[in-house]
């Protein structure tokens, strides 16, 4: 059926949103050490 909605799609949008969340903490964490590294060097 054409109306019908595959659960393998939702498995990969589901997938696919949690991958976004772990990418979201990693760029914060990213940022966070960069702060961190041009408080501790600021000649870089």
């Amino acid at each position: 059926l054409p109306g019908a909605h595959p659960p393998q799609r939702d498995a990969v949008a589901e997938c696919a949103l949690e991958l976004r969340r772990i990418g979201d903490k990693a760029d914060l964490r990213q940022r966070i050490l960069n702060l961190i590294a041009k408080l501790f060097c600021p000649k870089t």
